[in-house]
């Protein structure tokens, strides 16, 4: 497992492997760019990701990024 993903704050062991392995690329592209953008959120979770000025939203989650530390953050896990 990636060695970031233990400080994704909120992180559960019982998430579902895809859902982990969207998160690790989020990770990992703002360890390689410094930061993510929305069309590149889109394209990591394959939907519209939306952002309401604090949180970025998708159908099963919703989380935060620190754009300056890179610290990563889910606020609200949606199970269906």
């Amino acid at each position: 497992m990636h060695k970031s993903i233990a400080s994704i704050h909120g992180m559960k062991e019982d998430l579902p492997a895809e859902l982990k392995h969207k998160l690790v690329s989020v990770i990992e592209h703002v360890e390689k760019f410094g930061s993510v953008n929305d069309l590149t959120l889109c394209k990591i979770f394959g939907e519209t990701i939306w952002n309401d000025g604090v949180d970025y939203h998708s159908h099963a989650l919703s989380f935060r990024i620190n754009q300056k530390t890179g610290c990563f953050q889910i606020s609200q896990l949606r199970t269906h």
